[in-house]
């Protein structure tokens, strides 16, 4: 899986798990094998509070 499979996938399971706060997705990341907080906030050059209030 390369960053773009990966980003996509950590954005699409944000929308699917309806997830709220970042320790939700930190749980998520483990059990899914997402990318981590600083690598999907430096891949879309936006926050991870901003992501997830927009339900991306």
């Amino acid at each position: 899986m390369n960053y773009k499979e990966a980003y996509e996938k950590s954005l699409q399971m944000i929308k699917e798990k309806n997830i709220k706060d970042e320790k939700e997705y930190i749980e998520l990341v483990k059990t899914e094998m997402l990318l981590s907080i600083p690598t999907i906030e430096y891949i879309s050059g936006k926050k991870i509070r901003r992501l997830l209030k927009e339900g991306v």
